[in-house]
């Protein structure tokens, strides 16, 4: 307890550089500000329902205002108390996290060009195994949520119950190493179709079992399309899954294109976009040796 009596909480430092953040930090407060912060880059708003979607699913929406708020680069508006505090009050739910305005905390001296520093930032960071690993994991996290974004939206289509397509997501990394995001899309409307035939044959069932039906289904096609020598339909994207501000500052980070939807997730695809870079990697490999 400080003199006072009041708790010694500790502070955390406002941030005034992209690179304090770390590549993912960046990536994060670049989708955020653009999905929903104010000119001045002073406050937050992270509506679902309106403007540029952050991230392909909510999941991965609140993984990114998390890490900032952990950051301290967000907070609750109007309030001082640490954030651990403000989150536990029984008010506070999950959906809070996105229809609650924040605070963007920075160094007002940088503010007025925090966009442009981080998407020069983005643009110029030294690619080293580290950044690819980041790279590679955020990768992954978009495939999926992409993925399961559209699964609701084909179950939802098939006037099945959305939520059934976040069981298939421990699969769909695995999958995605071998499919692309667009393919991935592919496997989850044929999963969504085998399970509304399964409900007309079976007229519903136990529970669990229409979740095992959709990832029975979903790998299903993807081995009978190997064992054919054949490859899984390559979906577009669909105006039901929007582009989401997340993805653009992936894109800008990772400079994949469009082999971010047409390309298995792998370090190679990452390595042919942006190589890491040669003598940082020797300077690495010299230290562990």
């Amino acid at each position: 307890m400080a003199a006072s009596g009041r708790p010694n909480y500790e502070v955390i430092p406002v941030l005034s550089s992209p690179e304090e953040l770390g590549l993912f930090g960046a990536m994060a407060l670049q989708a955020v500000i653009l999905a929903g912060s104010d000119p001045g880059y002073r406050s937050l708003r992270t509506h679902p329902g309106f403007g540029s979607r952050l991230a392909p699913h909510r999941a991965l929406r609140h993984r990114v205002l998390m890490s900032l708020l952990d950051a301290g680069v967000l907070a609750p508006v109007g309030s001082k108390r640490r954030l651990d505090d403000a989150l536990s009050e029984a008010s506070w739910e999950d959906s809070s996290l996105e229809d609650s305005n924040w605070t963007v905390v920075w160094n007002d001296v940088t503010r007025g060009s925090l966009g442009e520093r981080l998407a020069a930032y983005l643009d110029a960071f030294e690619s080293t195994p580290g950044t690819r690993a980041v790279l590679l994991d955020t990768w992954q996290a978009l495939g999926v949520g992409e993925c399961i974004s559209f699964g609701e939206y084909a179950l939802s289509v098939h006037n099945l119950n959305p939520a059934l397509a976040r069981t298939a997501a421990p699969s769909l990394r695995p999958l995605l190493g071998q499919h692309s995001i667009g393919q991935g899309c592919a496997l989850m409307w044929t999963g969504a179709k085998s399970v509304a035939s399964w409900f007309l044959r079976n007229g519903g069932g136990a529970s669990g079992l229409a979740d095992r039906e959709l990832v029975r289904s979903i790998h299903g096609y993807a081995d009978r399309a190997r064992q054919n020598g054949q490859s899984v339909t390559q979906f577009s994207r669909h105006l039901a899954v929007p582009f989401s501000t997340l993805a653009g500052s992936f894109l800008l980070a990772s400079r994949l294109g469009e082999s971010y939807w047409t390309t298995p997730i792998s370090e190679t695809a990452l390595d042919r976009a942006r190589p890491v870079d040669v003598a940082g990697d020797s300077e690495l490999t010299e230290a562990g040796a």
